[in-house]
């Protein structure tokens, strides 16, 4: 009953290692000590900006860096195996295009929500100019970079080469959802159906590019519509 399966070896990591990895990474980006250390002199702009870079980049690297490292070095796996290709780029930009259109769409109305705008866009800043903007953008990007590398990557195709797909899938839903409680109910069970679809996409294309792509366009549409819908906030 208590025997080591072998093959289970490198999922077993995977899995442990996302939750005390995204657990690491939540408490230290959320450390209240460390969000006063930002603005002891005040709230000022700036630190807002500093202090969202500094929790994307914690991020980066529980996310991304930790996971990349062991098992690039401790496993067979490669960066491609891990879904870092292109893999069937075709469907991935028939995906994208078709994904990008819908979230847009959807973010555009549901962006105006004032609970959304409570939260969202992260960075609280009255103006928008073009260097903050690519500071939020580019922050983004490399925080879901590594965030689909652990949760679409690293997770779902070593526990899909381990268990199967849909054991691997199930696996994925209740990581990906449960990191998702503190934002709410709305964005916990919405991410069951987004992450099952991402799922089956990326593995269909063997890449997290429709994944990171779609995720990035979710986050960073939603920002800036916040910005537009948000009374007191401007692009300038």
């Amino acid at each position: 009953m208590f025997e080591w399966n072998p093959a289970y070896t490198n999922a077993f990591i995977a899995i442990v290692y996302t939750a005390i990895g995204f657990a690491a990474y939540w408490f230290i980006a959320e450390s209240n000590s460390i969000k006063k250390n930002y603005f002891n002199n005040g709230n000022d702009e700036q630190n807002q900006v500093r202090y969202v870079v500094f929790q994307k980049l914690v991020g980066v690297f529980f996310l991304g860096i930790i996971p990349a490292v062991y098992f690039l070095s401790s496993t067979q796996y490669s960066l491609a195996k891990l879904g870092l290709q292109l893999g069937d780029y075709k469907r991935s930009l028939m995906y994208i295009a078709g994904m990008s259109v819908l979230i847009l769409v959807m973010n555009y109305f549901a962006s105006s929500n004032p609970k959304n705008l409570e939260r969202y866009p992260q960075m609280r800043l009255k103006e928008w100019n073009k260097k903050r903007i690519a500071a939020d953008a580019s922050s983004w990007a490399a925080y879901l970079l590594a965030y689909e590398f652990l949760f679409r990557g690293v997770l779902l195709f070593v526990c899909v080469d381990a268990f199967g797909f849909w054991p691997a899938v199930a696996i994925n839903l209740s990581l990906y959802s449960a990191t998702h409680i503190p934002k709410g109910p709305g964005e916990t069970f919405g991410a069951v159906v987004f992450g099952l679809l991402l799922c089956y996409i990326t593995v269909s294309t063997q890449s997290i590019a429709t994944a990171f792509f779609a995720h990035l366009t979710m986050a960073l549409s939603n920002e800036f519509f916040s910005v537009h819908h948000h009374p007191e906030m401007k692009f300038v």
